[in-house]
């Protein structure tokens, strides 16, 4: 199902590009860029293996900061964004001491620039730090996907939000594998350089 989704991502990035190839566009979203996020998360699950299926998680709302490079032929836009967000939340229901303290993320991104509106999809690696009730600390990695929208509110500043999926695995102090799938949206603010 993971590599079905990320596929899916793939795919539809790659023909949304490519549909936009020979059109031009006057906004220049080429370069290095910096920004801070917001998120809410919007949907999710977790379970382990061998154990229970402990299905929704709580609500979770994260913070962080971004990094990233553009490079851009006509409309077409691609590139690398790596991401740090402080997370709050995010643990099962029912457990509200069960959390992930932070969300680091690498992206590969492509997508279409239309006038002052650049439109991506992304798929990429994931890692979170999950901390139990009683302390215990474990990683947890896998992938991301997700797609989404930056405006360009002058020559380098920008407001956006995307659309991430993070699909995670890690083992906990006990030899069970945690599997936790988040759904979040993300408010962004950037600069460009």
């Amino acid at each position: 199902m993971k590599n079905t989704n990320i596929l899916f991502a793939s795919m539809a990035t790659l023909c949304f590009a490519t549909a936009a190839s020979a059109q031009e566009t006057n906004t220049d979203w080429s370069g290095f860029y910096t920004g801070v996020t917001y998120g809410s998360k919007v949907g999710g699950d977790m379970a382990y293996t061998p154990g229970t299926d402990y299905g929704s998680l709580e609500s979770g709302s994260s913070y962080g900061l971004y990094a990233g490079y553009n490079i851009q032929r006509n409309r077409i836009v691609y590139g690398g964004e790596i991401s740090y967000s402080d997370a709050d939340g995010h643990g099962p229901i029912g457990f509200p001491n069960e959390k992930f303290n932070y969300f680091m993320d690498l992206k590969a991104r492509a997508g279409m620039a239309v006038d002052n509106t650049l439109f991506y999809g992304f798929v990429g690696y994931s890692k979170g730090e999950f901390e139990f009730a009683a302390g215990q600390k474990h990683n947890a990695t896998g992938a991301n996907y997700g797609i989404g929208m930056d405006v360009k509110l002058g020559e380098r500043f920008f407001v956006g939000a995307e659309y991430i999926v993070r699909d995670l695995s890690g083992t906990t102090f006990t030899g069970n594998t945690q599997d936790t799938m988040i759904q979040a949206v993300q408010l962004r603010t950037g600069w460009k350089f």
